[in-house]
This record gives structure tokens, C-alpha cells and sequence, in this order.
């Protein structure tokens, strides 16, 4: 992160900038509307084009939740209110496994919305190398002694972003919820880890988009249905 001509945590720490960016959940909101552009591509353009990212009038100035009209359609219209099925959440976990990243233990859930957010989760925890260093991914562990409320609030940017990119009805949780809705004080945070692991997790299925396709893949029966089985 230290060589990234694009570091938004170097932007945000001066004092003479901060009054001309987007503030983190309006960047947010424009890197969940976004899901055809890398999440770092996302923020740069926000960050060129401020006025064009901010929500309008018409707008909720909360970012809405995932799942709803506004990031439904952000996700475009062949995934717009259409739910993740088993079939393309089983091809997920089978390419997790290949990749040796699916977790030891998994959900007990008949929801495949719930199991996807469990595995966004987990692998944003990965990717921001908040599980240590993983050579064969490129990952380096975070920092030593990294306090666990900037573990926990970068995990839910990071979950909550791409849950919004994808369409899903996953809302807002924890510190994240808190911030956006009540506009507590932001924990300390790397916002340059978490646009690289959102970019990280989405191009393990080959970006946003993809990754939405994948998700909702319906394998189609052997059968007709509108046919008889011969007994």
C-alpha cells in the first residue's frame, strides 16, 4: 500500500483535503453504486468527481441497505431482486476449497444470502490480512497489536461494500450500522486495505459483476417440469 500513487489514507490525513473529499460512508455509497468498477476505480472517481457521487436530494443521505431498490439495480437488471441460489453458492465453495480458503466450519443456515455473507466475511478477514501473512495470496499480515475495533469495523466496510456490489439483502451491522446511522465517530481505519480487499474477494470470481452472475446460477433440471415422470 505504501507505493499506491492512489492512497486514500494518505489523502484523508491532511488536514487541507478533508473538507473537499467525500466522507467514508458517502465513498461507500458510491463504491456499492458502482459494482462495474474496481472499488479502488470506484473512489478515484468519486474523488475526481465528488459532486457527482454525492446522493442527491431524492437520495437517503444514509447509504441504503443491500437488497434495496437503489443497490438491486446498482448490480444491474439480470441480478436486480433476484436471490443467490444454492447451485451458484455451491460453485463458490467449490472454488474456495480449490483455492484452499474455505473455512473449517461453516453456518448451519438454509438461507444460501446468509452462508454468502459468512463467506465474504471470512475472506474479507483473509484478503485485509487481519489472519496473518499468506505468501501464496500476496497477503501480508496487518500490523501487530492492530486494535480489534479497526479489525472489526474494516471487516464490515469491507463485508457491507461488496454485499452492496453484489445486490444482496445484507444490512448494515455492529460499529458499521452505528456510524452510518447515528454518525459516531469512525474507528480507526485503512481505507486503502479495504478497497484492496473488496477488489481482492470480487476478483477471486472475476469481479463484481461475474461474481453476481456466479452467485445466482440456477443449474437446470434433467426433467421438464410441466411433464409427467413415467412411473
Amino acid at each position: 500500500m505504501d507505493v499506491n500513487p492512489h492512497s486514500f489514507d494518505a489523502l484523508y490525513s491532511e488536514p487541507r483535503e478533508r473538507s473537499s473529499l467525500l466522507s467514508w460512508d458517502e465513498l461507500l455509497c458510491a463504491i456499492r453504486r458502482s459494482p462495474q468498477l474496481t472499488a479502488l476505480d470506484a473512489a478515484v472517481v468519486s474523488r475526481s468527481c465528488p459532486e457527482a457521487s454525492v446522493p442527491s436530494a431524492a437520495e437517503p443521505s444514509v447509504p441504503p441497505a443491500a437488497g434495496s431498490t437503489a443497490s438491486a439495480e446498482a448490480a444491474g437488471p439480470d441480478t436486480a431482486n433476484r436471490a443467490p441460489t444454492w447451485d451458484g453458492l455451491n460453485t463458490v465453495i467449490a472454488a474456495l476449497r480449490g483455492k484452499d480458503l474455505l473455512p473449517e466450519t461453516l453456518p448451519t443456515t438454509r438461507s444460501p444470502t446468509v452462508m454468502l455473507v459468512h463467506l465474504i466475511e471470512e475472506l474479507a478477514l483473509v484478503f485485509a490480512g487481519h489472519r496473518g501473512d499468506r505468501p501464496k495470496l500476496g497477503v501480508i499480515g496487518s500490523e501487530p497489536g492492530i486494535d480489534r475495533a479497526q479489525v472489526r469495523f474494516e471487516t464490515e466496510c469491507i463485508t457491507w461494500s461488496i454485499a452492496g456490489r453484489l445486490g444482496l439483502r445484507a444490512a448494515a451491522t455492529g460499529s458499521l450500522k452505528r456510524y452510518l446511522k447515528d454518525g459516531d465517530l469512525m474507528p480507526p481505519i485503512s481505507r486503502d486495505r479495504v478497497l484492496y480487499t473488496v477488489d481482492a474477494v470480487e476478483g477471486l470470481f472475476g469481479g463484481a459483476l461475474t461474481f453476481g452472475e456466479t452467485i445466482r446460477h440456477e443449474t437446470p433440471s434433467l426433467f421438464s417440469l410441466d411433464e409427467p415422470l413415467a412411473v
